[in-house]
């Protein structure tokens, strides 16, 4: 695999997210494969943050740590990242906004300093358009014309008016002469053959995309980051299926809204971050009690409390399980890329609507706001399955909402659509929904929702397999880390090993057939985004097995291919 780098650093508020969107399309129409990440501080304006883009001749889903073009919008940029940067990598900053330190690093015959407001505002055009200066000098690293990028330009800036569009071309093609002018056609990353459309997508696209497609018709939700992206989407997206947003004064409205609607019979949905989802426990319990399906999802960050809110961290995988007080079924899921990502809502909704219950997708930060081009999805894949749903004819007057059933699925029938329709408020109650007190009434039904839980075991989600078929050495992962560890695993094939990578998109009830998969000899390594070790935790718990090693990430920042590679310890195909 070719790849190619480039980071843009600045401080909250310089624009460095708008190069980096800009760059992502054209990207994206030349050809190429990317996958994008961005980091960025609790704060509006000031601070250091960052926008990656890594972009290949063949699929990627994780980062390098090496930098081959670094755009400084600030001082920091250069100061932390010299040290990414690769012996033939390029750095192009602003002079206006280095101090003496970052000044005299600039004086090396790689580093190029081009004033990206003042290129703008020499050619008539507010300062503002110094993001296409910096887009275009960008661009004459990685072709030899404009065509793609101005066309980016144009369908980004079209709604704005021609003047617009013209202006910011113009500056782009000042950052772009100026590049070419001082070091001329440099070699380029060689384009990959166009192999037909490709979406360019982030988790927060994704999911919420997902679930309009699987036929979410409400959803409620209270802004959290890093969830809030899927309320925006389904906010401007959503009224184009007649899909409903509502933004909720906190998160035990939003859910209690969400079950209420899920109860008369539309697809319905939330979404948080873990404070919220904490907040979400009493009613998670509620849905559980009275059988109403009802999807959450819950964009993990670095807790405890607020810890860093705008970071990424796996360590609500536990809290998920566990979800709430008392025992009912319930099934929690981990998508690893926006293509899962966007399958798995589907299945996220039908398991809670056949089997009656709560769903938690997990996401998390690097998930949600990671870009990657994914093929176009085939929705003849998304299978709409609403379980036993009955109408007021077929239940007849004596309908028993929780009747005992062999499989413990009761049918369902909405309210309005019969004579009348009984739910318990969250009571212990009988099969009409009535409050009981009586031990033996309260077996049986506790017998009856558990039943299911058996059967969305059996259909759990199979794991996810790459690499070795006879590997030597397994590396076993959930949600985020999914593209890292595919990634570690081809690096140590090609090196002489024989290694497998697990993914799990399904993280409970756990797939049945994990247990040969653990089982089998040679050395297993768990690989999560926590201190401490929540699915190891998990796997142990199911299914009594204690692995060689682990691999874990605490400080908020996302695991790739390296950090898993330099923490193997003696490699793992010693021993």
């Amino acid at each position: 695999m070719q790849t190619f780098n480039i980071k843009i650093g600045g401080e909250a508020g310089q624009g460095l997210v708008s190069i980096g969107n800009i760059l992502l399309r054209a990207i994206t129409q030349e050809g190429w494969h990317l996958f994008a990440h961005q980091d960025y501080e609790s704060r509006i304006r000031g601070g250091h943050n960052f926008f990656q883009i890594r972009l290949a001749n063949k699929p990627v889903a994780s980062w390098e740590n090496e930098i081959d073009v670094l755009v400084a919008l600030d001082e920091t940029t250069i100061i932390l990242g010299q040290g990414e940067l690769r012996s033939s990598g390029v750095v192009i900053y602003d002079p206006g906004v280095l101090g003496e330190k970052a000044k005299e690093l600039g004086n090396q015959p790689n580093y190029l300093g081009l004033p990206f407001g003042q290129i703008a505002e020499e050619l008539g055009q507010p300062k503002i358009v110094a993001n296409a200066a910096a887009a275009g000098a960008i661009w004459a690293l990685l072709s030899d014309d404009l065509i793609t990028l101005h066309q980016t330009l144009d369908v980004m800036f079209g709604s704005k008016g021609k003047k617009v569009v013209e202006g910011n071309q113009k500056v782009a093609t000042a950052g772009f002469d100026k590049v070419r002018e001082v070091m001329g056609s440099r070699s380029k990353p060689a384009k990959p053959e166009r192999q037909g459309e490709r979406l360019l997508l982030k988790g927060n696209d994704a999911l919420p995309l997902g679930a309009l497609s699987a036929g979410l018709k409400f959803m409620s939700a209270y802004p959290m980051t890093p969830a809030t992206g899927v309320t925006e989407f389904i906010a401007e997206y959503g009224r184009e299926v007649s899909a409903v947003m509502e933004q909720a004064e906190d998160e035990i409205s939003a859910i209690n809204m969400a079950i209420g609607a899920s109860y008369t019979g539309v697809r319905a949905m939330t979404a948080t971050s873990g404070g919220g989802f904490a907040l979400m426990t009493e009613a998670l319990s509620l849905a559980g009690s009275a059988e109403i399906p009802i999807v959450v999802i819950n964009a993990m960050r670095p807790g405890p409390s607020t810890g860093l809110p705008t970071r990424t961290e796996q360590g609500d995988l536990s809290f998920a399980v566990a979800m709430s007080f008392g025992d009912f079924p319930r099934a929690v899921f981990a998508p690893g890329d926006p293509e899962e990502a966007f399958y798995l809502m589907g299945e996220a909704f039908n398991v809670a609507e056949e089997y009656q219950m709560p769903v938690v997708v997990l996401s998390d930060q690097h998930l949600a706001d990671s870009y990657t081009t994914v093929p176009p999805f085939d929705l003849g894949r998304v299978k709409i399955k609403r379980g036993k749903v009955v109408s007021g004819a077929e239940a007849g007057p004596d309908y028993l909402r929780y009747a005992y059933t062999k499989d413990g699925i009761s049918p369902r029938l909405y309210p309005g659509f019969g004579d009348g329709v009984v739910v318990s408020a969250g009571d212990e109650h009988d099969e009409k929904g009535h409050l009981i007190e009586d031990g033996e009434t309260r077996q049986k039904m506790m017998e009856k929702r558990m039943t299911k839980q058996g059967l969305v075991e059996k259909r759990a989600m199979e794991p996810v397999l790459c690499g070795s078929e006879e590997p030597d050495a397994t590396l076993i992962g959930f949600g985020s880390t999914k593209g890292a560890i595919a990634e570690a695993v081809r690096a140590l094939n090609e090196g002489g090993c024989k290694v497998q990578g697990v993914h799990l998109p399904q993280v409970f009830p756990l797939p049945e057939s994990l247990d040969a998969i653990l089982q089998r000899p040679g050395r297993k390594f768990i690989v999560e985004g926590n201190y401490s070790g929540q699915l190891e935790a998990l796997l142990a718990s199911r299914f009594a097995v204690k692995p060689t090693g682990s691999i874990r990430r605490y400080d908020g920042r996302p695991i790739n291919a390296q950090y898993i590679l330099d923490r193997l310890r003696g490699g793992v195909c010693d021993g």
